[in-house]
């Protein structure tokens, strides 16, 4: 699945690369707050095996589609001339799904279709990267700091790098405990 998006010109988890890259640069502590990856799969695989009723995920998948072509009308001309997207109109594609409103349809229809799979690949960690934060946010840095740096130094701003999908459920954990200035942006 990488390879085909590496090969319409897009990078998986670019964001990402591109966040540590900047951090680096003006010398920032760097964090990586998610999940291990190996313990997602584990339960990935346990609510798919245990927990998803195929029909209803198939039938969230036909109205995901159905929406998309909603958003995207060019989709339907597409798919019926069994066109390859150049490029240009992939990475098109791929910008008009990538709002906020489209992220909240997918993830609504997936959450209602298959509850146990949507916990285990973005509500649990939503949970866990929101502890992680709150913990790192309320907490003397030199509970992360190296023993050489400054004891008294704190947080007073924190730059989180999310998967789009991840932004409501990390802002609704944030706000419980107490943050009121929980400002999401998209760029």
């Amino acid at each position: 699945m990488y390879e085909g998006l590496e090969s319409q010109g897009i990078t998986p988890g670019e964001e990402f690369i591109r966040a540590v890259e900047e951090g680096a640069h003006v010398n920032s502590l760097i964090i990586l707050g998610d999940r291990r990856m190996d313990i997602t799969l584990r339960r990935l695989a346990k609510a798919l095996v245990l927990h998803t009723d195929p029909q209803k995920l198939m039938e969230a998948d036909r109205i995901i589609t159905a929406k998309m072509k909603a958003r995207m009308p060019e989709l339907n001309k597409w798919e019926h001339t069994k066109k390859v997207l150049s490029k240009d109109e992939f990475a098109t594609f791929v910008e008009q799904m990538k709002t906020k409103e489209a992220t909240a349809d997918f993830m609504s229809e997936i959450r209602n279709a298959a509850p146990e799979l949507y916990n285990a690949l973005v509500g649990e960690r939503d949970i866990i990267m929101a502890r992680g934060m709150n913990t790192l946010f309320s907490s003397p840095l030199t509970s992360v700091l190296p023993p050489s740096a400054d004891s008294k130094a704190s947080l007073n701003t924190m730059v989180a790098v999310v998967g789009l999908g991840h932004v409501e459920g990390i802002g609704r954990e944030l706000r419980s405990f107490g943050w009121s200035r929980f400002l999401p942006s998209q760029c």
